[in-house]
């Protein structure tokens, strides 16, 4: 699964990003330990199928994931496929072909994919069911549940890790916390400053209220202030990669699983951070600094009796585990 990203793609992207300008204390989200804290249990049990399944939304990242889960419960075949004719990233897609009109129709209803925030947003509004998000809920997004009265019940279902990547081209391979925190703060702005040539650092960032710029924010800099490059800023997924691509002296984050399953790719190279190159092995042992969760999400007011709750704490207790390992991802 190894692809060259094509140069008119990269202008096409950069391009259309251009165009463009993933607290509260009280705040009614309730994140499950699984450990400590028992979910209620459904109330009914219902054999999935296209007339009774949830519509399910989440990340861009965790496409794959979601479908290859529906498609397995509905027994729809599948399988991986690579869109060389759009953006070269790899992706799990259902047999439409084998599927009648109704059917297929059904199932893209199901097969939701407004990325992190529009999910959210989506399930605290109640138009879809039921969300796997690369993150749980920011703080723009808990405040709009607060305004509207939603408390959400959240699980994780899998683990990921927050990732930083550079050209290949670049000799650095390895940064501590504190440099990327000084990187991003502007404080070490050439590369010879962290081992590198010299040569003025491009750092890039993703739009407010993405997965990735929620966990960077968060997580990363804990409190520090990012500073403010409009100019370097990705407004989608792939952005950071195309940026890249072209950049020897850019670096740029995104969550693993998508680096080294949906994109794939050799114009980009993930570098260590505190000397522990993220891997499978490094994130499911969590020597790696920052092992992040892929969360399954639904309204607290769910009908217990649903299907989507029924999926909910399938996925919750560890019940397709199988699934989740299918799709590349590492099981909680």
């Amino acid at each position: 699964m190894r692809k060259t990203i094509i140069t008119a793609l990269l202008a096409a992207i950069i391009g259309l990003a251009s165009c463009n300008s993933d607290d509260n204390d009280n705040a009614p989200v309730l994140i499950i330990d699984p450990v400590e804290t028992d979910l209620e249990k459904p109330t009914a049990t219902t054999t999935l199928s296209l007339s009774n399944a949830p519509i399910i939304d989440g990340s861009d990242s965790t496409e794959p994931l979601r479908n290859l889960l529906m498609c397995r419960l509905l027994g729809i075949d599948c399988q991986w496929l690579q869109h060389l004719e759009t953006d070269g990233t790899w992706c799990v897609e259902p047999q439409w072909h084998s599927l009648i009109d109704e059917d297929n129709k059904t199932l893209q209803r199901i097969l939701q994919n407004r990325n992190t925030h529009g999910s959210f947003v989506s399930l605290i509004d109640g138009d879809n069911d039921i969300i796997i998000t690369a993150r749980g809920i920011s703080r723009d997004e808990q405040k709009y549940a607060n305004e509207k009265g939603v408390a959400l019940l959240s699980r994780p279902v899998a683990k990921d890790a927050f990732v930083f990547i550079v050209n290949p081209k670049n000799p650095v391979r390895n940064l501590s916390i504190e440099q990327i925190q000084k990187i991003y703060t502007g404080e070490i702005r050439n590369w010879r400053e962290v081992g590198g040539k010299d040569a003025t650092i491009n750092p890039y960032v993703r739009n407010p209220n993405s997965g990735s710029q929620e966990k960077m924010e968060t997580i990363v800099m804990a409190g520090l202030t990012m500073i403010d490059w409009p100019e370097m800023v990705g407004y989608v997924m792939l952005a950071p990669y195309f940026q890249l691509a072209n950049d020897e002296n850019g670096i740029a984050y995104t969550p693993f699983y998508y680096y080294d399953t949906i994109v794939n790719d050799e114009c980009t190279q993930v570098i260590g951070v505190n000397g522990v190159v993220p891997s499978k092995q490094t994130i499911e042992k969590g020597s790696y600094p920052y092992v992040t969760h892929v969360m399954a999400s639904i309204r607290a007011d769910i009908d217990k009796s649903s299907t989507a709750y029924q999926l909910f704490y399938q996925l919750a207790t560890g019940q397709h585990n199988n699934i989740v390992k299918e799709s590349g991802y590492i099981v909680y």
